[in-house]
């Protein structure tokens, strides 16, 4: 595989490590809901991460979409809210959130050339 394919496989490297480590802390701290709120906090901080090095692999400014905010945030707060309701479950949310960020890394939307019509 070319050295450019493995570079662009990074976001995807760094956000599927983060939804192991997430869930491993998330399995591990099941007694204290204040450590349990640090697997969602990995999580929304890989997204942004994995998004800002996507950014960055193509060329662009090295800042995060409002997508990947957006969803950082709201893996935070849906962490936050499953954490204090039934913290039992905060384990078993980690993978489902963390398969939800990969298509705000796949679905960039580049601007189209705008062609003149021929006269």
């Amino acid at each position: 595989m070319p050295k450019k394919s493995w570079l662009n496989l990074t976001p995807s490297l760094l956000l599927a490590s983060a939804i192991i480590l997430s869930t491993l802390v998330a399995a591990r701290s099941a007694n204290s809901p204040w450590l349990l709120l640090l697997a969602p906090a990995i999580l929304g901080i890989a997204v942004v991460a994995a998004d800002v090095l996507n950014s960055h692999l193509r060329g662009e400014s090295s800042r995060p979409s409002p997508a990947a905010l957006i969803l950082g945030v709201t893996f935070l707060l849906a962490g936050a809210l499953v954490t204090f309701r039934d913290p039992a479950l905060i384990k078993t949310l980690m993978p489902l959130l963390g398969i939800t960020a990969w298509p705000t890394l796949s679905l960039h939307l580049t601007p189209r050339r705008k062609t003149c019509p021929a006269i």
